[in-house]
């Protein structure tokens, strides 16, 4: 992603002022928002759920997949046009969260009687988004927790060139004359949190008083009413895990989170909706651009070796634990292959999709680098309640047509036809996590023997079905074959393949552009015709597995 530049400062008075300059203000417009207890905005009944969602005894929770996506590509993804094939691939997923906002959030007005235009946020795009959730959620049954929920990014940063236009008055504006009319009555249980910034560390710098001073005006009940919160949504600078754990070098809001979620975690528990209360993070292991900076260089070992995920182990796991101790969840809001939307050659191929699979059960069982072998059972509050994986314009904002990021699991339409989205890469492995891991139990690393002479990075991960039967995850980051046996209860398995595709026949493995499950894409259409599982026969209770490079197995033992 790229970000606006923050504009000077010049210390905490001029927070201190800000919040002067509106107190009037405030206690009269919480007579306007209909704050009292149990009225959300417009007088619509405010929903409470789960304090602290996220993983029980091991179990994934549902809603762990999502997207995230600009203000800028409402239209390319979620207009009358692109609709239909974008809510068939969310059903696809089965159920999940979007994310709505990034760095465009920042510095996208919303303006509720400007034309409907890439530059500026309006009623329009609010329906559009309600509509395809409404879709999303056909045929659930009544009363239940929707299919998809959706967080809504408002800006909130210093004001500068690029975003005159950011204070509380805009907030409130966004949700009174926005949200709240668009999402009345039962559309209201679609919003999961309305989003409070992104990524302050850039866009207040050092200047972290200023940052507190402002969370604390915009979380106040007369700005943001009964809405669910979502905050800090801090990023990170890709820096080895040794370096931030000993505090050797620089490191943004890293350390700051508890100051950060002493300020928050009260009005978030508050206004906690149906999806249940949460603080997010991001994380990219890599970045398009790399000068001087040869750790975050981008290429395919790189994105898939341990040193990266130990970076998101230790993330994880050290911010999870302090989202738990305020009594709030943790959802890794965004991330992907590489910073700067991603880099050719290596996020838009089957290496991402292989990095993907192994990063989302990373971040809902973090495995910390710093007492390795403590958190094989997967404690509750260790880890994430779900991830959600950017999708942005290949250059700049309001810049559609000049195509999509290199890292997008959706690539939107970028003619003037806005046709439909379709699945990239990354997208199967979410297709294959939402099918086989999403709402399952008992998850566990496991750590299987892989035969022969030649190393291999074969990753393992088992859960429990619904119905009870055993479900081994294998996942072959190897640049060549790996083949292991395991132990196999039944004496049949049924075996599903997420493997990388090279239409021209030359034989690519983690560079290949496109993937496959079962030997099947998706269709243009966003249509999936279903899973075409091979079977296997275990002999004596062992079952032996080759994985090409690049490929993942499911593994599924019935009772």
């Amino acid at each position: 992603m790229t970000h606006p530049p923050a504009p000077p400062r010049d210390g905490t008075h001029r927070a201190r002022h800000r919040v002067r300059a509106v107190a009037c203000a405030l206690a009269l417009a919480a007579v306007a928002l209909g704050t009292g207890p149990g009225v959300g905005h417009a007088g619509t009944p405010h929903v409470s759920g789960p304090a602290v969602p996220g993983l029980r005894d091991g179990r994934v929770p549902g809603h762990y997949v999502g997207l995230s996506i600009e203000w800028s590509l409402i239209e390319r993804y979620m207009g009358e046009k692109s609709r239909p094939a974008f809510v068939a691939l969310l059903r696809n997923l089965g159920t999940g969260i979007l994310r709505i906002g990034g760095s465009s959030q920042d510095i996208t007005p919303f303006d509720a009687t400007a034309p409907n235009t890439d530059r500026v946020i309006t009623p329009e795009d609010l329906r559009d988004i309600r509509d395809t959730l409404e879709a999303a959620d056909a045929g659930r049954p009544h009363g239940s927790r929707p299919a998809w929920g959706v967080v809504l990014g408002t800006a909130m940063a210093p004001p500068g060139e690029t975003r005159p236009f950011v204070s509380p008055d805009h907030t409130r504006a966004f949700l009174t004359q926005g949200v709240a009319p668009v999402f009345a009555g039962k559309a209201a249980r679609f919003v999961a949190g309305i989003e409070l910034g992104n990524e302050p560390d850039l866009s207040y710098g050092s200047h972290l008083d200023d940052y507190l001073a402002d969370l604390a005006t915009y979380t106040d009940p007369s700005v943001t009413g009964r809405f669910p919160l979502v905050a800090p949504s801090t990023s990170e600078d890709i820096l080895p895990w040794t370096d931030v754990a000993q505090r050797t070098v620089p490191t943004r809001y890293f350390w700051n989170w508890p100051q950060i979620l002493d300020t928050t975690a009260d009005r978030v528990r508050a206004n906690a909706g149906p999806f249940g209360g949460w603080v997010s993070d991001h994380f990219y292991p890599l970045a398009r651009t790399c000068v001087n900076k040869p750790y975050r260089c981008p290429s395919a070992e790189a994105l898939l070796s341990d040193t990266h995920m130990d970076s998101l182990d230790h993330q994880v796991y050290v911010h999870a634990r302090e989202a738990t101790a305020h009594g709030l969840g943790y959802r890794l809001e965004e991330t992907n292959t590489a910073a700067n939307r991603g880099a050719d050659g290596v996020s838009n191929t089957a290496a991402a999709a292989t990095y993907a699979l192994d990063l989302m059960f990373h971040t809902a069982c973090p495995q910390p680098p710093a007492a390795p072998g403590t958190n094989t059972g997967c404690a509750a509050g260790t880890g994430a309640t779900g991830v959600n994986f950017h999708n942005a314009e290949v250059r700049a904002f309001y810049a559609p047509e000049e195509g999509n990021a290199y890292y997008n699991a959706v690539n939107y339409d970028p003619t003037p036809a806005i046709g439909s989205p379709t699945a990239a890469p990354l997208y199967y492995a979410l297709l294959l996590f939402g099918r086989f891991a999403q709402d399952a139990r008992d998850l566990r690393p496991v750590h299987p023997r892989v035969e022969g002479s030649e190393p291999a990075q074969l990753k393992a991960w088992q859960l429990t079905g619904q119905d009870g039967e055993r479900r081994i995850f294998l996942i072959n980051k190897s640049a060549h074959p790996a083949t292991t046996t395991l132990d196999a209860s039944t004496p049949r398995a049924r075996i599903d393949r997420m493997t990388p595709y090279d239409p021209t026949g030359a034989g690519r493995g983690l560079d290949a552009p496109e993937v496959r499950i079962d030997g099947r894409a998706v269709s243009p259409d966003g249509s999936w015709a279903g899973f075409r599982p091979s079977y296997a026969s275990a002999l004596g209770h062992r079952l032996t597995t080759t994985l090409q490079p690049g490929e993942a197995a499911v593994i599924t033992l019935r009772r």
